[in-house]
This record gives structure tokens, sequence and C-alpha cells, in this order.
């Protein structure tokens, strides 16, 4: 296919064609390569795959006769959606159809280094928070049905202790995007979930499948079921997450893979629904440790994190 990307094409039609990718990035990966060759005229993969820690959860490289995609395969199909799309934003708006490279992977060479490397290629100008801006705004415009205001207010208030507490533990998370934008509840409750699903993955070395089995019981015999039961076993990992993250050693094990928890659909309604019911058992576990942290502050020849206490209590 002959590129079609042209560098004076203008911004405004760039913009339209990453708001006419975000439909079938909602729906269907495959449909979303389909519209992204359409649109380009050029080869594109999708590549999934398992991220460091620490690295970005999606990436690109341009080459003379492709465009690669690679994306987060360990998170849910909403968080996979938003990656494409910033990612393909990074793509669009570049301004060259020649080959190039997402800066975030090679941050230690320089551009003249990289285009002796990859003929001529060039680093994007566009930075990932433009492009992650982008991308939020087309995904609003894109929903079929629009998020009713208040419900976004109250999903908002209900993900805050669970998006309070990840953030503390990974503040990087708070970069996300550009603030300007966030004047929309819905909106804000888009990058408040995006931010949620950055901070687990940043946390997977922390993650302890022992304390998701521990917390199943306890849930089991208090007669939760179903998600309910699953998201009190994957509140349990990430409180114990963040404790361990504190500490600065990752778990001395295999972090356990997330692929046996309820995979929300790839809508912001879905994936809001989950992480509500996970931040509701994350809030009772807070409470359900206060006491014992307090005890633990009144004896202070004694140190242990809060999640081990609570572990202890749940015995």
């Amino acid at each position: 296919m002959k590129a079609r990307l042209r560098p004076h094409q203008s911004g405004l039609h760039r913009a339209e064609m990453i708001r006419e990718l975000a439909v079938p990035a909602l729906s269907e990966l495959r449909e979303f390569r389909a519209c992204l060759e359409r649109l380009t005229g050029r080869v594109a993969e999708l590549v999934p795959v398992v991220m460091e820690p620490g690295a970005p959860s999606g990436t690109w490289l341009r080459t003379g006769v492709a465009d690669y995609l690679f994306y987060e395969e360990q998170t849910s199909r909403f968080h996979q959606a938003h990656i494409v799309l910033s990612v393909a934003a990074q793509l669009l708006l570049g301004d060259t159809a020649e080959p190039s490279v997402d800066p975030r992977l090679v941050p230690d060479v320089s551009p003249q280094l990289i285009r002796l490397m990859l003929g001529g290629a060039v680093c994007s100008p566009v930075t990932q928070r433009e492009a992650e801006e982008l991308a939020f705004l087309a995904v609003e415009h894109a929903r079929p049905v629009s998020y009713p205001q208040p419900l976004a207010r109250r999903a908002l208030r209900q993900l805050r202790p669970l998006h309070a507490a990840l953030r503390a533990a990974v503040p990087q998370i708070a970069a996300t995007a550009a603030p300007r934008i966030w004047t929309s509840p819905s909106l804000r409750l888009h990058r408040q979930v995006i931010q949620i699903r950055d901070a687990a993955l940043a946390l997977r070395p922390y993650r302890d499948p022992e304390a998701a089995s521990a917390a199943t019981s306890t849930a089991c015999a208090a007669g939760l079921t179903g998600e309910e039961l699953a998201a009190a076993g994957e509140a349990a990992v990430l409180a114990a997450a963040v404790s361990t993250r504190r500490s600065g050693q990752p778990v001395p094990r295999t972090p356990a893979r997330t692929g046996g928890l309820p995979m929300p659909g790839p809508d912001l309604r879905s994936e809001t629904a989950w992480l509500v019911k996970v931040s509701r058992a994350f809030a009772q576990l807070q409470r359900a440790a206060e006491p014992a942290v307090e005890a633990i502050e009144s004896r202070p020849d004694e140190p242990a994190s809060w999640m081990q206490t609570a572990r202890e209590r749940s015995r």
C-alpha cells in the first residue's frame, strides 16, 4: 500500500482521523487495524506484549513498509483501546511518513544515531501527553451513549479510595495527559480509570497471590460470590502491593497473572462498574486496618505494614 499521510495535511484532518479510529478501538481491535490501514495507506501490525515494569504501556515503530503498534497484553480491553489510540495519535500527528520511532524506546540515543541506524528515521515530535489528550477526547466523542454526568460524579467518589492509594504509591500516573481538558465529569472519570489501570500495571512486581487467597477465603465466609468475590481478592492484592512497594522489595516469586479476573467490556461503563467493586472492597480493607494501625503506632518498637496487620486480624 502506498502511504497517504503527507506533511501538509492539517492537524484538524489528522484529529478527525483519530476520532474515526476511536469507534473500532472500543469494539474490536481487528477493525481498528483495518481502519488504521485504510486511513494511512500503510500496513499496520498490532502486537500485544507484556511490558517490563516502568515501561510505557504502548509504543510504536514505523519502518519503510509497516507501522508496528505495541500494546500491553495484561490489562483490560478499555485500557487497551486507550493505549492503541494514544499510540496511533503519535503516529498520525508526527508529520512524517518516513521511518520513525517512539522516542521512549530510545531515550539515551541521539536523533543523529537513530537516523543512521534506521535509514533516515526521525523521532516523532508529538509528545505522549499530547497524544493521550487527543485519545481521551476521541473516546469521549465516539461513545454511542454519553455517560450521564451525575453518574460520572458518583463513580468518581466511589473510585476515590482506590485511586488515592494507587496515586500515592505510583505518583507517575498523575502525569496522564494535560490538565486543561478536564472540565467534564465523564472525562475526569475516564482519566481516573486509566490512571488506576496504569498504576496496577506498575505494581505487578509487588503482586502477591497469597494475599488474594487469604482475602477470598474471608470473603467466601462472608457470603460473597461472583464479581464481588473476585473484587475482594483483587483489592487485597493491590493493597498488599501498595504496602510492599513502600518497603521497596518486590515479591520474591513470579507475579500472578491477572488473566483469572473478570474482564469488563470495552467501554467506560463496564470498566467503571468493575473498578467501583474493587474500590469498595479496598476501602473496607482500609477501614478494617485502621484500628490495627493505631495500635501499632502506639508501639513503635513493633513495626509492621498495615496490610500485614490486616491479614493477621482476618485469620
